[in-house]
């Protein structure tokens, strides 16, 4: 299987904006640089006429530029190598690669290769829900972890005492991803299965819902998350932008969910709602 990478340079200030973008187009990994991003999508889905005039409409709000490379799958680990960066969250909380030497220690420590699969922690969606794992600890609790990427957030769930996680992706790369993932840091609670949506989990009640997705994908998603939690359960959302959260809000408490704690970085919104 091939990618195309989309290598785009443009002012700090749209980034962010143009990888919302980017996602509605099935682009599903993003590799941010001083410069601008780099953008993964497979090659069957690439609609390139959509794409430029996504990129056309943007080059006139910011100096924009952009380029179109195939990859072979199997070459991401060499791109991504080349680029990541260690980060440490609120002090507490070290995401590194295996081949990362780190002196420090700190109370957690995840091992990721990601993979072509999202989440290491450095996007902001990412880092604030990893902070509110730290805050709302899932001491004991049974966590389904939505859209799980590289399984970074289920990981983090059971260092802070989940009693068991079941991730789910779409993609089936993104499972073997997980697997290896899990593996490396010894997550024997967690697990993960081949799934389009919560609709196709059969599954007991649970005490807490992870989903750093998109807004559609949250919208159309919320009442199973709902119905999937127990009584007083934790839904935790993130992958929309600020402007989005009344929309948000205004679903969750449709499905008698509450919010209780929220926050917000480079535009980026993580909520913390409770079932009814």
């Amino acid at each position: 299987m091939h990618f195309i990478q989309l290598n785009t340079r443009c002012e700090p200030e749209f980034s962010d904006i143009l990888i919302a973008e980017l996602a509605e187009l099935d682009f599903d990994s993003f590799e941010e640089n001083k410069n601008g991003f780099a953008a993964y999508v497979e090659e069957e889905k690439i609609d390139f006429d959509a794409i430029k005039a996504l990129l056309e409409r943007y080059a006139g709000l910011t100096a924009l530029h952009y380029s179109f490379q195939k990859i072979d799958r199997e070459n991401w680990n060499q791109t991504w190598e080349s680029n990541y960066q260690p980060i440490v969250i609120k002090d507490q909380i070290l995401v590194k690669a295996p081949f990362h030497q780190i002196d420090e220690s700190f109370p957690v420590v995840i091992t990721i290769i990601p993979k072509m699969s999202f989440g290491t922690g450095h996007h902001a969606t990412t880092s604030q829900m990893l902070t509110h794992l730290l805050e709302y600890k899932p001491l004991d609790f049974k966590v389904i972890d939505a859209g799980t990427g590289t399984g970074i957030l289920a990981i983090m769930a059971e260092k802070m005492g989940a009693f068991s996680v079941l991730a789910f992706d779409n993609d089936p790369w993104c499972i073997e991803n997980c697997k290896e993932n899990f593996n490396l840091n010894h997550s024997e609670k967690c697990e993960v299965r081949l799934a389009r949506s919560m609709h196709e989990l059969s599954t007991e009640k649970v005490d807490m819902v992870l989903a750093n997705i998109n807004k559609n994908v949250l919208l159309s998603e919320m009442a199973l998350y709902a119905t999937a939690l127990k009584s007083n359960g934790l839904l935790l959302l993130s992958g929309f932008y600020t402007e989005d959260l009344a929309d948000i809000e205004t679903s969750a408490n449709h499905h008698q969910l509450t919010l209780i704690d929220q926050s917000a970085k480079e535009n980026w919104a993580c909520l913390v709602l409770r079932k009814n």
